[in-house]
C-alpha cells in the first residue's frame, strides 16, 4: 500500500518470498495492544495484549502471501513482503505492466486469503468450544479469545481492503476494471483517482454521522487524509500526457 524505503529487518524467506519487518509495524502492534489494555482489566487486559501481536502478524502476513502466491502462479517468481505501520505491501520487481485480468486476480487474492483465514479461525473456534456461534464468540480464555479476534479481524480486514479506494485492493480492482473497459491507462488512472476521492469523502462523512470518536476516528481521518493526498497526486499526474506509470500498477 505504501512505500517501503524505511528501515526494515529481514525475518525469513518462504517459497521464494522474502519477508521484512519495519519499526512502524511494531508501533502498530503496540497501538492495538494499548487499546486492549485500556478496554480490559486484570487478566482480560493481559489476554488482549498477548493476542494482538500474533493476530496482526499472522493476519497481515497471510493476506500479503495471497498476493505473493498469485504473482508466483502467473510466473513472476518470488516477491518481497514488507510489514509496516499501515499493514503490509507485496512488491514484485519482475511483474512489469500486468494485463487488467491478471491484475484483478492478483488484487483479489489478498482479501480472499484474509476471508479464508477468518472463516478457518471461526470454524476452529466452533469445533474447539463445541457450542453455537453466539456462545463461541462470547466465551473467555486465551485460545478462544485468540480465535475470536483472529476471525473478526481477518473478516473485517477482507471487507476493508475491498473498499474502492486507492491504494486498497478494491481501488486496484476498480482501476484495472477501468483499464479493461477503457483501453486507456491514463484515463483509467484518472477516473479511479476521482472515484477514490469521492468515496473517501462519503466514507468520512458517514463515519462522522455514525458518531465515531476517539482513536477510531483519528485513525480513519489519518488514513483518509493520506489516501486523499495520494489520489490527488495521481489525478494531477494524469494531466501529463507523456507520464510513465509505475511498473505493475
Amino acid at each position: 500500500m505504501f512505500g517501503t524505503s524505511e528501515k526494515r529487518w529481514k525475518l525469513f524467506t518462504l517459497s521464494g518470498h522474502d519477508v521484512y519487518l519495519t519499526p512502524w509495524f511494531l508501533f502498530l502492534v503496540a497501538l492495538f495492544a494499548f487499546s486492549g489494555l485500556r478496554a480490559g482489566a486484570g487478566m482480560e487486559a493481559l489476554t488482549e495484549i498477548i493476542i494482538w501481536a500474533p493476530v496482526l502478524f499472522g493476519g497481515i502476513l497471510f493476506h500479503e502471501f495471497g498476493h505473493a502466491y498469485a504473482l508466483q502462479a502467473y510466473g513472476y517468481g518470488g516477491s518481497r513482503i514488507v510489514l509496516h505501520g499501515f499493514g503490509g505491501v507485496t512488491v514484485n520487481e519482475r511483474r512489469g505492466v500486468t494485463s487488467p485480468g491478471k491484475s484483478i486476480v492478483i488484487s483479489l487474492a489478498g482479501p480472499l486469503a484474509s476471508l479464508l483465514l477468518g472463516l478457518l479461525s471461526a470454524g476452529v473456534l466452533l469445533v474447539y468450544t463445541g457450542s453455537g456461534i453466539s456462545e463461541a464468540f462470547s466465551g473467555g480464555g486465551l485460545l478462544p479469545s485468540f480465535l475470536q479476534t483472529m476471525a473478526v479481524v481477518n473478516l473485517v480486514w477482507a471487507v476493508f481492503n475491498m473498499l474502492p479506494i486507492n491504494p486498497m485492493d478494491g481501488g486496484h480492482i476498480v482501476l484495472h476494471g477501468l483499464r479493461w473497459g477503457l483501453k486507456n491507462d491514463r484515463k483509467a488512472m484518472r477516473y479511479s483517482a476521482i472515484s477514490s476521492l469521492v468515496f473517501l469523502g462519503l466514507l468520512v462523512f458517514g463515519v462522522i454521522l455514525m458518531g465515531f470518536t476517539g482513536l477510531g476516528l483519528i485513525w480513519i481521518l489519518v488514513l483518509g487524509g493520506m489516501f486523499a493526498m495520494q489520489n490527488w497526486q495521481i489525478y494531477k499526474a494524469t494531466n501529463q500526457p507523456n507520464r510513465r506509470y509505475p511498473r505493475g500498477f
